[in-house]
């Protein structure tokens, strides 16, 4: 508000003087400049060798009289107003209202100006007509423009000087304001959309932003909270039917029948419990973080896993620190990102593969294997969600790296994923 009073006191003062400025030099400069050309074209009337008229405009005139550009136009008549000659559209000029007097004249008709000039041409009386359409000025407004802000640089450059100085105290203020907000904006992510702007403060002009991004915000966090509770209503849903259906297909009598049935049941189990922990994942901080053993971890997960690789026809081992390795984080959900990149390296390896799991001094977490390795060209797509690099399988629904990705950017850390040194795909959790 203060910069729009400064503003206000400054226009009311020097505004009425600068239009009366501008309006004359105006006029004097549109009759100078039509003057000037009514006599360059002047100098370009003669006859043709067959005896008719001709006019040559030059390369400075031609462009301006041969478009509607700038609304001009000139009109040759003889003493008894015949047109001799015309531009290219002086039709829609008013010559016709044009003084034919014995001296230069100035006149105005409707929306033209324009000047008539009396020349001798072989000892007879000819007139000059220049109009200028004001409403559509080209290049005169321009050179008026130009002129003006050279002739009264004395009236514009203490305004100039002026206006930026009273402003400052108010603009800092501004500044500081939005400044504050942005930081503010730029601190929520997806585990504090609770969080809103505040708008005290800030200047009026932006207060019906702060608004609408506080609308937005409660928008979005409404749509992960209903996302995650789709996601995570729909996997408990299906788990007691899956539990029971398990039990149907054991009564079946074909085991190969009963075998595969066995499978796709644990697939879509997985899936499920993948959706559930997704689900669980839109919303955490690090206000939740505690400190724990990153080794002790480490061993109770592949222990755990151990046995469902080993039946697999693989192996696993661990290899880290005898000292502690202290992590800050959230335990469950480290322990979840471990679990799933282990569980990735099982279920896309062959029979026979050896999964290795190190800790290393710093507290990262490394999985890798001596399988086949990554095949795909941009290994970043592992971590969408959904994406799977191998379309034929149907044990996977690429779901599982994009959890892990969720829970390293929850704690601010990465995920790497490469080539290992046995000839397998490495992954290391680095937080």
């Amino acid at each position: 508000m203060a910069e729009a009073v400064t503003i206000g006191i400054a226009v009311s003062i020097l505004l009425p003087l600068t239009i009366s400025l501008l309006h004359r030099t105006a006029r004097d400069y549109e009759s100078g400049v039509l003057l000037a050309q009514a006599s360059t074209i002047v100098s370009g009337i003669h006859h043709t060798a067959d005896g008719a008229w001709h006019i040559d405009l030059g390369p400075p005139l031609k462009p301006i009289y041969e478009t509607r550009y700038d609304g001009r136009a000139f009109t040759l008549l003889d003493g008894t107003g015949r047109v001799v000659d015309a531009s290219l559209f002086a039709s829609a000029s008013p010559w016709r209202d044009a003084p034919r007097k014995r001296m230069t004249t100035p006149f105005e008709s409707d929306r033209f100006v324009g000047v008539s000039m009396p020349i001798r041409i072989d000892k007879g009386l000819y007139w000059i007509i220049v109009t200028q359409d004001q409403d559509g000025p080209g290049a005169i407004v321009d050179d008026v423009s130009r002129s003006f802000l050279l002739r009264y640089l004395v009236v514009l450059l203490p305004l100039l000087l002026v206006l930026p100085l009273l402003n400052s105290l108010a603009i800092r203020r501004f500044i500081i304001a939005i400044t504050r907000a942005s930081e503010h904006a730029a601190g929520i992510g997806p585990a504090s959309l609770d969080v809103r702007l505040e708008e005290s403060g800030l200047p009026s002009e932006v207060i019906p932003l702060v608004t609408a991004t506080n609308t937005a915000l409660a928008r979005l966090q409404a749509s992960f909270q209903r996302q995650a509770e789709f996601s995570g209503n729909i996997a408990h849903e299906l788990r007691t039917p899956l539990t029971t259906l398990r039990f149907e297909l054991d009564r079946i009598e074909d085991r190969s029948i009963r075998d595969r049935m066995m499978t796709l049941t644990d697939r879509l189990s997985h899936v499920l419990s993948q959706l559930r922990d997704l689900a669980s994942l839109e919303s955490f901080d690090d206000r939740d973080f505690e400190l724990f053993d990153g080794g002790e971890l480490a061993i109770d997960v592949v222990a755990e896993m151990a046995p469902r690789i080993v039946a697999a026809g693989k192996t696993i081992a661990f290899k880290g620190p005898q000292q502690r390795v202290e992590q800050r984080g959230r335990e469950q959900l480290v322990r979840l990102a471990l679990v799933n990149l282990i569980d990735n390296a099982a279920r896309h390896t062959p029979d026979g593969t050896s999964i290795e799991v190190t800790l290393t001094g710093s507290g990262v977490f490394i999985v890798e294997d001596d399988g086949p390795g990554i095949t795909v060209d941009d290994p970043h797509l592992l971590k969408r969600r959904f994406w799977r690099a191998d379309h034929k399988r149907t044990d996977s629904a690429g779901i599982g790296l994009s959890i892990v990705q969720r829970i390293m950017d929850g704690h601010h850390g990465t995920l790497e994923i490469g080539g290992s040194r046995r000839g397998g795909a490495r992954f290391a959790l680095k937080f």
